[in-house]
């Protein structure tokens, strides 16, 4: 009769998360490639063959942080991040310390 009740208290406690995660603008939003940053991203690429975003989360002073996937020359697919902030992107594959610098204190820090 207990784990009936615990079955059930589940589902419930599970929906209730993800509705709290839903109202938080600073939590991951999984596979927003509509979103404005990821669109900015993407037009900032030499190539979105095989682009795909695996998680995207904007922070509450409008920073975006983005996870995503790209194919390159040899047809392989390599996993990368991006820190988009209006216009301006900052891509992990520049490998800059500007990029570094903003993924640490935007993303990381911010989680």
């Amino acid at each position: 009769m207990v784990t009936s009740h615990r079955l059930m208290i589940l589902p419930v406690a599970l929906a209730l998360s993800s509705v709290a995660l839903a109202e938080d603008p600073d939590k991951a939003m999984s596979q927003g490639e509509d979103t404005p940053a990821v669109q900015t991203l993407k037009s900032s690429l030499p190539s979105t063959s095989g682009f795909k975003v695996d998680s995207v989360r904007e922070g509450s002073d409008g920073v975006s942080c983005i996870t995503y996937r790209v194919s390159n020359e040899m047809g392989s697919v390599s996993k990368a991040h991006a820190v988009v902030d209006g216009e301006k992107v900052l891509r992990s594959s520049a490998r800059s310390k500007d990029f570094e610098k903003a993924w640490n204190s935007k993303c990381v820090a911010a989680k």
